[in-house]
């Protein structure tokens, strides 16, 4: 599983998915996405955490505007020659 969030609220976002109640995640208070994706939503901070699957080896890349805004993100398979 890879995932994108606010580095300034990282540890907020994250915390539910670090929970574990013997061994096995706690239900968490999410909204499941299309394509196997979950986002985590922390108001205060006005933050986001998304959440997407990702096989071994693969690569993400982050496209950015001139002014810096996320433009595109890409996720490569993490399989030999294959396309992003």
């Amino acid at each position: 599983m890879g995932c994108f969030a606010d580095a300034g609220a990282w540890m907020t976002l994250t915390a539910p998915f670090r929970a574990y109640v013997d061994g096995r995640p706690v239900p968490r208070d999410s909204v499941q996405r299309p394509g196997w994706c979950e986002r985590v939503t922390d108001e205060s901070q006005q933050a986001d955490l998304v959440t997407f699957t990702a096989e071994s080896g693969g690569v993400v890349w982050l496209g950015r505007s001139k002014t810096g805004d996320v433009a595109a993100i890409v996720v490569t398979s993490g399989m030999a020659g294959a396309k992003a």
